[in-house]
């Protein structure tokens, strides 16, 4: 083999991913949050990109719109583009969509070390997990709130806590609105029982023993729905934060699944417990009062629940 085919070799090398890059891509990939642990992607990786792309819907009773896909997708772009980081790589990331499925492209660029706080976030992907307990009555300090806050914070995207007694009060009004109305949806109710994964029986199990803020998160035929007064207090008591986009195009879903994952490893870095909710903004006039009563101009599109757990 001559000098030049040697070079030729090595920078052919150069331009594909390790094995272990590989490895560590698919893993940060497969933990990223998504409905129901359906994982709606696909992850192509071809010489140094990565493309992910918007499976066709699955769930149909419940996320007719594909909404919760996307913001799952945005999470598992987040996941994506932080593990290129963390492999010592620049990030660039191109959107696109085919057939009104979206995709996204994450070439690795230059050699660039990860930020603190990305390295912390990356270290914290296979820590986060979704926390459907009650939390302990121990409050989120502000200035861990503020932190996670800014990290929701993004292009077209970004998060507003829910605030005063009264701001509770309408929030929960919406809540259990919404929770009613799918109580009652028998195509939902259909779909919730065939889940045919492990986890997805696990979540049909777990449904009918939800309490509280959790209860009207993942509302079933067999949920226990709390009253209005209830949802109120327990809104005061948690700290809960509304994740919006300034749009409600397919890509500004994808970025609330992004800065639902980056509020989510923040919160997760520090010790606390998250859970989300998305079903309750299915109702298109249940986004639309949310967004009136906080005062907001983003479009609501998921609602995210943090706090310690509790003791025992």
């Amino acid at each position: 083999m001559t000098v030049a085919q040697q070079l030729e070799d090595v920078r052919a090398q150069e331009l594909e991913w390790t094995p272990t890059e590989i490895a560590e891509l698919c893993e940060s990939v497969s933990r990223a949050p998504s409905v129901h642990n359906s994982r709606p992607w696909t992850l192509t990786l071809h010489r140094r990109t990565a493309v992910l792309r918007e499976n066709p819907a699955a769930l149909m009773d419940h996320d007719p719109q594909g909404r919760d896909q996307r913001i799952s997708c945005g999470a598992a772009l987040m996941n994506l583009v932080l593990a290129v980081r963390d492999l010592g790589w620049r990030a660039h990331v191109e959107f696109g969509a085919t057939s009104g499925l979206v995709s996204a492209v994450v070439s690795a660029g230059e050699p660039a070390e990860p930020s603190p706080r990305e390295q912390r976030w990356a270290r914290s992907i296979p820590q986060r997990h979704s926390h459907r307990e009650p939390f302990s009555r121990r409050p989120v300090p502000e200035l861990l709130r503020e932190k996670i806050r800014d990290a929701a914070a993004g292009p077209r995207c970004g998060g507003r806590w829910v605030g005063s007694a009264a701001e509770a009060v309408e929030v929960a009004r919406m809540l259990s609105r919404s929770a009613h109305a799918f109580h009652a949806d028998t195509g939902y109710t259909r779909e919730l029982t065939g889940w045919a994964t492990p986890e997805g029986r696990k979540l049909q199990r777990a449904s009918g023993d939800l309490r509280g803020l959790a209860a009207v998160g993942l509302t079933a035929l067999t949920t226990h729905l709390p009253d209005e007064h209830v949802l109120a207090r327990l809104l005061r008591e948690e700290s809960v934060l509304l994740v919006g986009t300034r749009g409600d195009r397919a890509v500004d879903h994808v970025h609330a699944g992004q800065a639902v994952e980056r509020a989510w490893l923040e919160a997760t870095s520090a010790g606390l417990s998250v859970s989300m909710m998305t079903q309750p903004l299915h109702m298109r006039e249940v986004r639309t009062a949310l967004a009136e009563s906080l005062g907001t101009s983003l479009i609501p599109q998921a609602i995210m629940r943090f706090g310690y757990p509790a003791e025992g």
